[in-house]
């Protein structure tokens, strides 16, 4: 496989400055939360379950939650309690570099990247209610995306970068997915339905939407199209309430979500194809908390040209496709 370097384009006063980062693994590889060792951290496996080594050690409990690689694979973005308080963390590929990003009192959780790999989207409680911040890299420019009465939750980052899929209580259901512009507005309701419905992930060529739904009384991976939420199709199906699925992650190509099995007092990470067959198999041992998973393949990297001017966010791809790469 091939390395990819990232290279955030900004076009700023006419101006082209770019910024390179620091090198992602050179193979697919997967992230994950564990306290294999008795001590809370990440690890890092190859897709299918082998190699299995550490990352990241944070100590204590709880493990750290809500892992996800930046698009360019330079970093991991997480939460985790420490001193008491739960904040966003970024490390390095490297396992080095690890730095906090919010600081406060709430809790702050959740994080999602903009693809540009500049800034951030989370959850957070600080004004009393949780609601869906943005924040730069740096932790400057916060502000919030929803401003909504009810909780809003679990943020995910198109990667186009023009919207925000999240969790929220709108209207009178137990939980909804919803998506809305980068900016907070055009709000849409994806799934409005009985049950809760958590936690979305898009796909990679953002086409789809993975997440969590208690629809059919236990907590099931569904997959949906990601403009209008249509073509549902159920992906996990344990039919057992101490065996849930929660927290999907796509493999990139898209034929396959990773998500972890809770029950009995340990989390192990299963992965689903997503064409309906309800399969599934196992990467890890039972008896630990293994959670969180987040995928990574260099194959799927792309550049993208950011223009502040219309804040929207597009790949090489597209551009060509647009006649435009010159």
């Amino acid at each position: 496989m091939r390395l990819v370097t990232f290279v955030a384009f900004v076009l700023l006063g006419g101006m082209l400055a770019s910024v390179e980062s620091a090198e992602a693994p050179k193979e697919e590889t997967m992230a994950f939360s564990t306290n294999h060792v008795g001590e809370a951290g990440i690890w890092l496996m190859d897709p299918d379950g082998g190699n299995q080594r550490p990352f990241l050690a944070i100590g204590g409990n709880p493990i750290p939650l809500g892992l996800v690689w930046s698009s360019d694979g330079s970093k991991i973005a997480f939460h985790t309690e420490i001193n008491k308080n739960i904040d966003i963390y970024v490390v390095d590929a490297d396992g080095q570099n690890l730095r906090q990003l919010t600081d406060h009192e709430a809790e702050d959780s959740w994080p999602t990247w903009h693809p540009a790999g500049q800034k951030l989207a989370f959850c957070t409680n600080r004004d009393g209610n949780f609601e869906i911040y943005s924040v730069t890299l740096i932790g400057q420019a916060l502000k919030n995306l929803t401003n909504d009465a009810v909780k809003d939750r679990e943020p995910a980052w198109s990667p186009d970068g023009r919207q925000i899929a999240f969790a929220s209580k709108r209207g009178k259901s137990l939980g909804d997915i919803w998506v809305m512009d980068n900016s907070g507005g055009n709000l849409k309701n994806l799934t409005d339905v009985r049950g809760q419905d958590t936690e979305p992930r898009w796909s990679w060529d953002g086409q789809k939407i993975g997440w969590t739904s208690r629809r059919n009384g236990n907590d099931e991976i569904w997959i949906m199209d990601s403009a209008d939420g249509g073509n549902l199709l159920q992906i996990s199906d344990v039919k057992n309430n101490s065996d849930p699925n929660r927290e999907p992650t796509w493999k990139p190509d898209g034929k396959k979500i990773a998500s972890p099995a809770l029950g009995g007092g340990s989390a192990t990470i299963r992965v689903h194809p997503t064409d309906g067959s309800l399969k599934w198999n196992n990467l890890q041992r039972v008896g630990t908390q293994n959670r969180s998973p987040a995928w990574f393949d260099p194959d799927f990297v792309e550049e993208f040209a950011v223009f502040p001017a219309d804040k929207k966010v597009l790949t090489w791809g597209w551009l060509k496709q647009a006649g435009m790469e010159n």
